[in-house]
């Protein structure tokens, strides 16, 4: 259960890079033919895209889709090896805009980069794009930004109609066992993604992220809680530890909802289906209130 969770962190610290500054336009001088991907979400990218032949190197938390587990690791999150991607004779390594001692590493190996960020929905599409861009498949970049963009809409419109007191969400993530609970602010995607859903976040810090206490909770008292859990997808082990919290309005009339698919965790192309399970969790909510 520890790696598990080591590995929920490794991709929650995805959604953290490229907050803060936004990422730089570099075209490398030819079209790519050996790509490293430092990153989950670059990852699944690549292959979104049909380049994923063109993938020499990614991390052990490349897992998705199942061809991404069979390329080389160079390492993971704060711990590249260089030696082995100098190995892997790249001629582009796609990584996230944070990554600014990475960068200055490779930049010394004249390794050419290519800067992401992923904090928004708007980081995701110019992500799409830039790759796409760079790579030499902007045609198939644009048809899934243009994918990506109809399939919000067609949810953003739906939910629209829907009740007009939207129902209070906590955005969780973590399996909820310590005493404190790690929430999503209003300043990341998945508040983006509840939005679009018809919901409204309980957490109105302006930050990507916050450390709440029970008691902090029960004041806090969501309609419902949405918890993000990779790390218990197959886990044997299915007590709920927020049943004890019986005070709290989510709690008490049934509305925690636990998602454990790691697409949940990672800001790729796949975050249409966390708004997806959004959707139809506040639509459920909506119908049990009529």
């Amino acid at each position: 259960m520890r790696n598990l969770r080591n590995i929920t962190l490794v991709l929650l610290a995805t959604l953290l890079c490229g907050c803060g500054k936004p990422a730089q336009s570099a075209t490398p001088e030819k079209i790519p033919e050996r790509i490293i991907s430092l990153a989950p979400n670059i990852t699944e990218t690549i292959y979104a895209l049909g380049l994923g032949d063109r993938l020499v190197g990614n991390t052990p938390y490349c897992t998705y889709p199942e061809a991404a587990r069979a390329i080389q690791k160079v390492g993971g999150f704060g711990s590249f090896s260089y030696e082995a991607i100098v190995s892997l004779n790249p001629d582009l390594v796609i990584l996230h805009t944070e990554y600014d001692a990475e960068k200055a590493r490779l930049k010394s190996l004249n390794i050419p980069t290519l800067e992401t960020g992923s904090t928004f929905i708007a980081d995701i599409l110019e992500t799409i794009q830039r790759i796409g861009e760079s790579c030499g498949a902007e045609k198939q970049a644009n048809e899934l930004t243009a994918q990506l963009e109809d399939r919000i809409a067609e949810i953003a419109s739906r939910t629209a109609g829907g009740s007009p007191a939207r129902p209070r969400v906590l955005l969780t993530f973590g399996s909820g066992e310590t005493g404190t609970i790690q929430a999503f602010g209003p300043k990341c995607i998945h508040n983006e993604l509840l939005e679009i859903a018809g919901g409204k976040n309980v957490v109105e810090s302006n930050l990507p992220f916050a450390t709440l206490s029970h008691e902090a909770l029960l004041r806090l008292n969501p309609d419902i809680i949405i918890v993000l859990a990779p790390e218990l997808n197959n886990a044997e082990d299915t007590s709920n530890p927020w049943e004890k919290l019986t005070a709290i309005s989510a709690i008490k009339n049934n509305r925690v909802h636990i998602l454990t698919d790691d697409y949940t965790c990672i800001p790729g192309p796949r975050f249409i289906q966390t708004l997806d399970d959004f959707a139809e969790i506040i639509r459920q909510n909506d119908l049990e209130a009529e």
